[in-house]
């Protein structure tokens, strides 16, 4: 993934990457301006200017997993199992993809989301929300699934940049693995009275509640005991997110007693994203056809249609071995 270094506008004192780490031990460099990663069916292989390797995936997952701890169990309470070690993980990491968001300045990561897509779920014998919901209906819907999950930003990161590049990343790389649903669950936590599950239905708009079609039924509904009437927590803004892209919401809640939140299933149609979205956060992306990567700042790259060759408007295109391995540049190819 590649996007132009004006795509997402940030303070200067930060430089942030997103990085796509693979199920496969080599992770993916992306948002520096540096060339994109290549794969086979959503498992990205090392970009030019990064030399990837087992170890530093194994380290990054690990870093990972420990922002997740600090998200989920010290901050909103989660009951883990692997709360000794100070991490975040379970049986479904080792089948993902994890995109992560990493500061360069202060060299640590600090935005991150989990990444299933539909082989990877046929290995594992689910999707992760299927342990909270009946999925039945949902996944006779034609095309491609993408679920994502144990979205997290760092605390001192929250504010917008973060949660931009990330999102940024997570709908490119959606539509080079040619994608057709998002899905996942959105977690909220309670407030002080408990879950305003009636309140917050009712602040979500019409255009974002799923027809009887599309319902799933929550494996543990949300106890009567603790719901409650008043709204202390209000729409998060992850979810907030998931609604500005054109997302519904498929039915009641789910209670997750390990991680102290009921969760919605989301749903996201890719083909129903917003216009004016789509123009902000998908400059670059290899379209369906494999063809043409469009760019808006004027630096798409024309994708042959045997995967042979990527050549940019800016003359630093990479030639990409039929085996989609590895890339080198057009100027170190001159150079040679």
């Amino acid at each position: 993934m590649k996007k132009s270094d004006d795509a997402i506008r940030f303070k200067p004192a930060k430089r942030l990457e997103c990085f796509v780490i693979s199920r496969d031990g080599v992770y993916a460099v992306s948002q520096s301006g540096t060339g994109s990663a290549i794969s086979r069916d959503g498992v990205y292989t090392a970009n030019q200017s990064v030399t990837g390797t087992a170890a530093d995936s194994t380290a990054l997952i690990k870093e990972a997993q420990a922002l997740r701890f600090r998200v989920f169990a010290k901050e909103m309470g989660a009951k883990l199992k692997t709360e000794s070690e100070g991490l975040d993980y379970d049986e479904v990491d080792s089948y993902c993809d994890h995109l992560v968001v990493y500061d360069n300045l202060n060299k640590k990561i600090v935005g991150y989301t989990r990444l299933l897509n539909q082989d990877q779920a046929e290995r594992l014998g689910r999707f992760y929300s299927q342990s909270e919901f009946n999925l039945d209906q949902i996944l006779t819907l034609p095309g491609r699934f993408l679920e994502i999950g144990r979205t997290c930003v760092d605390p001192d990161y929250r504010g917008g940049a973060v949660l931009t590049t990330l999102w940024s990343a997570l709908v490119q790389y959606a539509l080079e693995g040619q994608f057709n649903y998002l899905l996942g669950c959105a977690s909220i936590t309670p407030g002080p009275s408990g879950f305003a599950v009636d309140a917050i239905y009712r602040n979500i708009e019409a255009k974002n509640i799923a027809p009887s079609s599309l319902q799933v039924t929550p494996s543990v509904p949300v106890p009567k005991e603790l719901r409650c009437n008043r709204d202390e927590s209000g729409i998060p803004p992850l979810l907030k997110a998931y609604f500005r892209f054109g997302a519904v919401v498929c039915g009641e809640p789910c209670w997750d007693e390990d991680f102290n939140c009921i969760d919605l299933f989301v749903l996201l149609p890719l083909d129903q994203l917003q216009e004016r979205y789509s123009k902000h956060y998908m400059r670059d992306y290899i379209a369906r056809d494999g063809v043409y990567a469009a760019s808006q700042s004027g630096t798409g790259a024309a994708i042959a249609k045997d995967g042979v060759y990527v050549a940019s408007q800016s003359e630093t295109g990479a030639t990409i071995t039929r085996d989609d391995i590895y890339a080198v540049s057009v100027q170190e190819a001159k150079a040679a």
